[in-house]
């Protein structure tokens, strides 16, 4: 208990200290599939946020982008073994260590009972950076994540221009429900994989449709 208020204190510290470099570096700008509604600019309850992967910083993103909530994020094990640091700030953080070895998924049960108690969860489904941008296909172990959870899906795509002389953009989707495309308790395994498909699909629709929206403000700048 001790520990996990430390660990709470240091991660507020970090994120309020790093603040001004954020806003200097990233500058992000944010789109929303519906510009009207702006759904998902906040978000009350649990909600699992896929997002593409470009660098190790996506993650900031999506700190600032909902400061004041802790976001809890999935990361491969690898990272873990790293170095004691690293193991402690992924603690610091909320990282969830994923083991590679498909006989092990004890992670999934942790994510569904984080997200069943109202928080938010990150992952990237493609388990590792692409910083050509280009998406690569995802791995399903989110969809069973998603049903068991019941909370809805937060697609999130950012296109890397982490730089100080760049601006980084990011458009967030709106939320899909599972339960909407799969009613079965126990889907089989080409039902998950066609609900993955139509998660990247859409994380690929957004990804065109932010360029979309940089170009026309470029336009008109």
């Amino acid at each position: 208990m001790l520990l996990n208020f430390l660990n709470e204190l240091v991660r507020w510290h970090a994120i309020t200290v790093c603040w001004p470099l954020y806003a200097l570096v990233y500058k992000t700008k944010f789109y929303y599939e519906d510009e009207k509604t702006k759904e998902n600019k906040r978000i009350k309850g649990g909600a699992l946020i896929v997002s593409n992967h470009i660098s190790g910083l996506d993650y900031i993103v999506t700190v600032y982008k909902y400061f004041g909530r802790k976001i809890y994020v999935i990361t491969l094990e690898d990272i873990f073994q790293k170095s004691g640091f690293m193991r402690w700030s992924m603690d610091v953080i909320g990282a969830i260590r994923a083991d590679r070895d498909i006989k092990r998924l004890r992670f999934m049960d942790e994510s569904v009972k984080i997200l069943k108690n109202g928080k938010l969860l990150q992952i990237y489904p493609e388990s590792d950076t692409m910083r050509s941008g280009e998406v690569q296909d995802f791995k399903p172990t989110y969809i069973p994540i998603a049903l068991r959870s019941g909370v809805p899906i937060v697609p999130l795509v950012v296109d890397g221009q982490y730089s100080l002389f760049k601006r980084t953009h990011a458009i967030v989707g709106k939320s899909i429900y599972l339960s909407d495309y799969c009613k079965s308790a126990d889907p089989s395994r080409d039902e998950i994989q066609q609900l993955n498909e139509m998660v990247r699909n859409k994380v690929l629709e957004l990804q065109a449709e932010l360029e979309r929206r940089k170009a026309k403000k470029k336009r008109r700048s």
